[in-house]
C-alpha cells in the first residue's frame, strides 16, 4: 500500500499527460502543430487564461506552477516527478505559458524534453512555431529550484552512450522527428538549477543549440558524478548568461554551437578533461569567463569543422584561466584565436596547435592585453581563406601585447552581469497592470495605454502579465522605472494601427521611450514590442537611458501583418530605424535580434546608434536581413562594444561613421556583401577593434536577390571590412582588425 501511495501520483500525471495528448490530438488534425491564433492580434499570442491550471492567480499572471493541480509535482523531492514536470512543460508550451518552478527540489528520473513543435499561420502554412516555445523558469525568490537526477537513474550509466537530463530542441519540418537548431527560437532555462547524483556518469545536465531569443540565464549545474554539464550552443540572438557548471568530464560541450556562440558570466571549475572544448560555427564568444582547473591539460579546446572552413574559433574576453598547479597549455588551438585583457595562472603554455607550443607561459599570474594567433584554414572548394591579424594596415600572423603580471581585478566577470535586482515575473515589488487599480485588460482590443503610464509614474517596477497590449501612444519611462514582462513570446505591446501617434511620417513614434541623461536607469525584459507593418510611423523602441541600465531578451518585431498572416497587405517603406539608441543611451543589452525584410527604405536600420557618449555593452547582437542601406549603424558615437555579432543577407551587417572606442568581439553568419562592397562599411573612425571576423560562404547560385538572406556572391568579390586606406583583402577572415 505505501508503495502503491509513491506511485500514485506519478501514475496520475502520466494519465494526465495521455489525455492532454489526446485532447490535442482530437482538437486538430496534427497533434504537433498548434492551431491558428485568431483575435485582436492574430498569429501573436492567445490572450485568454487556460481553464486547467490550480494556481489561479499564477495562471493568470502566464505562469503555470507545476506544484499546482492537476500536475502536482513535488517540490520536497520525495517522489518522482518526471511524468508531472514533462505534462506541465508540454500544457505551457501549448498554452504559451511559463513553466514555473516554486523553490524546492523536483526529483527525476528521466529526460525532461522540451520540443518546439509546428504552428498553423493564419494563412494555412505551417511553419516552426517561434511562438510556441518551452520556457522552464524557476522561483526568483526563497529557497532555489533545483531539477536533481535521482542516483541511478536508468538509462544514464554509460558515457559510451550519453543521455541529456534536460533537451530543448525543435523539430525539423522535413523530419519532424529529428531536430534542427536553428530554428529552435525563445527557449528559455532561468533560474533553475541541475543536479546530477552519483551513479549516473552518462549523464549531460542540459543540450540546448538554439537561436534567436534562446536562453540559458542565472543557472547552477552541479555534477556530483557525469559526463557532461552544457551540450550545445546558443548563438544568432542568443546566449549563455551568468551559469555555473561544477565537475563532470566537460564543463561546456559546444561541438555544434550556432553561430556565434555567446558565454557571459559563466564559471566552469572542477572538470576532469576539457572545461570547454569548440568546433562550432564560427566563432566563440566567451566574456567574463572563470575557469578553475585542478585537473592537468588544456582547459579550452577547438579545432576546425570539415564541412566549412572558418569554424572553431575562440574569442575570450575578461576572463581568467587559474590551474592550481603548473600545468598546461591553457588552449590547445585548432583554429584562430583572440584573447582580449586575459588572466592567467600555471599555465605552462598559454597557447598550443598541433605544431606544438605557440606561446609559453610560467608560474603565477600572466596578463595577456591582446593576443591574436592566425591560423590558416584548410583550401576549401578551391578557396583559400587567410586570417592574419591585421593592424594599421599590416598583417601578421601573431599579436601579442601583455600586461604586468597580477591576479584580475575583482570584477572582471561581474561587470558584464547585471548584479542589481531583476524584475522577474514573481518579484514581490512589482505592481501588477491587470490587477487594481490599473485594470489594464490585456486582450488587444481594449486601449491599455493610460492604465500602463500610470503605473510607471507611480512604481518603480511594472509587471506586464501574459497578454496583448494595445497602445495609441508611447509609453515614456521615467529615472529608475523597470517594466518586465513574463515572457518575450506571450507579452506583446503593439502600436495600434491608423492612431494619430503612430501615423506622422514627419514625427515617428517609439512605443517605449526610456528616460533620458546618464543618470537614468531603465530596465526593460521579457516582452515582446510590436511595430507592426500596417504602422510604419511607429518603431519598437527609444533608448536614450544612461550606463547603468538594461534591456534583456526583448523582441522587437514587426511581424506578422496586424491581420495575420492571411492578409499579407501592400504597406509602405518604413524609413524610420525600429530601435533608435541616442542622447545618453547606454547600458548592458542581453539578446538583441532583427529579422524583417519587407517594406524598408533605404534609411531603415533594424539598430541606429547615434550620438551616443558611451558605454554601450550589446551581448549577441543579430540584425540581418535588412533592406535598408544597412541592417546595423553606429554613428558620431564612442564605447560601443559588440559581443557577438550575427547576420544574413548581402547589405552592410555594421556601417560605422565617425566614431571611435568601437569593439567587435566575433562575428558569424551566411552573409555575402554585394560585389564590390563589404559587410564592415568604415569611415572616418578611429579606435577600432574587430576580432574574429568569419563565416559560412554563401556562394553564387544559393538563394537570390527576392530570397530573405540574400544570394550568393563570389567571395572574391567582395571584402569583410572596407575602410580608405585599410580594410582587408576579399579572402582575408581575420582574426584582428585594428585600426587606431
Amino acid at each position: 500500500m505505501v508503495r502503491l501511495l509513491r506511485i500514485l501520483p506519478g501514475l496520475l500525471c502520466l494519465a494526465l499527460g495521455i489525455f492532454c495528448a489526446a485532447a490535442a490530438a482530437a482538437a486538430q488534425e496534427d497533434p504537433l502543430v498548434a492551431p491558428t491564433i485568431a483575435g485582436a492580434a492574430p498569429d501573436t499570442v492567445d490572450a485568454r487564461v487556460p481553464a486547467l491550471p490550480g494556481n489561479r492567480r499564477l495562471a493568470g499572471m502566464g505562469l503555470l506552477d507545476v506544484t499546482a493541480a492537476p500536475f502536482h509535482a513535488d517540490p520536497a523531492g520525495q517522489r518522482d516527478s518526471t511524468a508531472a514536470i514533462q505534462a506541465a512543460v508540454d500544457y505551457a508550451r501549448d498554452h504559451q505559458m511559463v513553466c514555473y518552478f516554486p523553490g524546492g527540489t523536483y526529483r527525476i528520473s528521466d529526460t525532461i524534453r522540451c520540443v518546439q513543435n509546428f504552428y498553423r499561420r493564419s494563412n494555412g502554412k505551417t511553419m516552426s512555431a517561434r511562438n510556441h516555445p518551452c520556457v522552464l523558469l524557476g522561483a526568483s525568490n526563497g529557497p532555489r529550484a533545483t531539477l536533481l537526477l535521482a542516483p541511478h537513474s536508468p538509462g544514464f550509466a554509460s558515457p559510451a552512450h550519453p543521455r541529456y537530463v534536460v533537451h530543448f530542441w525543435a523539430r525539423d519540418p522535413e523530419k519532424p522527428g529529428e531536430p534542427r537548431n536553428d530554428i529552435d527560437m525563445g527557449q528559455v532555462l532561468a533560474n533553475l538549477d541541475i543536479r546530477v547524483a552519483q551513479g549516473n556518469p552518462g549523464a549531460v545536465a542540459l543540450r540546448h543549440s538554439g537561436a534567436q531569443g534562446s536562453e540559458v540565464l542565472g543557472c547552477t549545474i552541479t555534477l556530483e558524478d557525469g559526463l557532461t554539464g552544457f551540450d550545445g550552443g546558443l548563438g544568432s540572438g542568443g546566449s549563455v548568461i551568468d551559469l555555473t557548471v561544477q565537475g563532470g568530464e566537460y564543463g561546456l560541450d559546444l561541438l555544434d554551437a550556432q553561430p556565434t556562440a555567446t558565454l557571459v558570466g559563466v564559471t566552469l571549475t572542477g572538470q576532469r578533461r576539457r572545461s570547454i572544448r569548440f568546433a562550432g560555427m564560427h566563432t566563440l564568444v566567451a566574456v567574463g569567463v572563470k575557469i578553475r582547473r585542478s585537473a592537468p591539460g588544456a582547459a579550452i579546446e577547438t579545432w576546425p569543422t570539415r564541412w566549412a572552413p572558418n569554424n572553431g574559433r575562440l574569442t575570450l574576453v575578461d576572463s581568467e584561466i587559474a590551474y592550481d598547479a603548473l600545468s598546461g597549455p591553457a588552449i590547445l588551438a585548432g583554429a584562430p584565436v583572440y584573447l582580449d585583457n586575459v588572466f592567467l595562472r600555471n599555465a605552462a603554455a598559454l597557447v598550443a596547435d598541433g605544431s606544438g607550443v605557440r606561446l609559453a607561459g610560467g608560474p603565477g599570474w600572466i596578463h595577456v592585453q591582446s593576443l591574436a594567433l592566425a591560423l590558416d584554414p584548410p583550401e576549401w572548394k578551391g578557396i583559400r581563406y587567410t586570417t592574419a591579424a591585421v593592424v594599421n594596415g599590416r598583417r601578421q600572423d601573431q599579436y601579442l601585447r601583455l600586461g604586468l603580471p597580477g591576479p584580475p581585478p575583482p570584477d572582471l566577470q561581474s561587470r558584464h552581469l547585471w548584479t542589481r535586482d531583476f524584475p522577474w515575473p514573481d518579484s514581490p515589488d512589482a505592481a501588477n497592470v491587470q490587477a487594481p487599480p490599473y485594470n489594464a485588460a490585456g486582450d488587444g482590443a481594449a486601449d491599455d495605454t493610460a492604465a500602463l503610464q500610470k503605473a510607471l509614474d507611480e512604481h518603480r517596477t511594472v509587471l506586464l502579465p501574459r497578454g496583448l497590449y494595445r497602445l495609441t501612444r508611447p509609453l515614456v519611462m521615467r529615472p529608475g522605472s523597470r517594466l518586465a514582462g513574463v515572457s518575450q513570446h506571450n507579452t506583446v505591446l503593439f502600436a495600434a494601427p491608423g492612431t494619430p501617434a503612430f501615423a506622422d511620417p514627419d514625427r515617428p513614434a517609439p512605443l517605449v521611450r526610456t528616460a533620458e541623461g546618464p543618470a537614468a536607469d531603465n530596465v526593460l525584459a521579457f516582452c515582446w514590442l510590436y511595430a507592426p507593418r500596417e504602422a510604419p510611423d511607429a518603431f519598437a523602441l527609444h533608448w536614450r537611458c544612461g550606463g547603468d541600465s538594461m534591456l534583456h531578451n526583448v523582441a522587437l518585431q514587426t511581424s506578422p501583418p496586424f491581420g495575420g498572416y492571411a492578409r499579407y497587405a501592400k504597406t509602405p517603406e518604413r524609413n524610420a530605424p525600429l530601435v533608435l539608441v541616442d542622447g545618453s543611451g547606454g547600458g548592458r543589452w542581453y539578446n538583441f535580434y532583427q529579422e524583417s525584410w519587407l517594406a524598408m527604405g533605404p534609411g531603415y536600420r533594424h539598430l541606429r546608434i547615434s550620438g551616443i557618449p558611451g558605454p554601450l555593452a550589446i551581448y549577441q547582437c543579430n540584425p540581418e536581413h535588412a533592406r535598408g542601406e544597412a541592417n546595423m549603424e553606429i554613428a558620431d558615437s564612442r564605447g560601443v562594444s559588440i559581443y557577438g555579432l550575427k547576420g544574413e543577407g548581402n547589405l552592410p551587417i555594421l556601417r560605422l561613421r565617425n566614431s571611435r572606442d568601437i569593439r567587435v568581439f566575433g562575428y558569424g553568419g551566411n552573409a555575402a556583401a554585394l560585389e564590390g562592397s563589404a559587410l564592415f562599411d568604415i569611415a572616418g573612425c578611429s579606435a577600432l577593434l574587430l576580432a574574429n571576423l568569419a563565416d559560412t560562404p554563401r556562394l553564387p547560385g544559393q538563394g537570390s536577390d527576392d530570397f530573405f538572406a540574400g544570394r550568393g556572391v563570389d567571395p572574391l568579390r567582395w571584402s569583410m571590412v572596407h575602410q580608405a586606406g585599410l580594410g582587408t583583402l576579399p579572402l582575408e577572415r581575420p582574426v584582428l582588425y585594428l585600426a587606431e
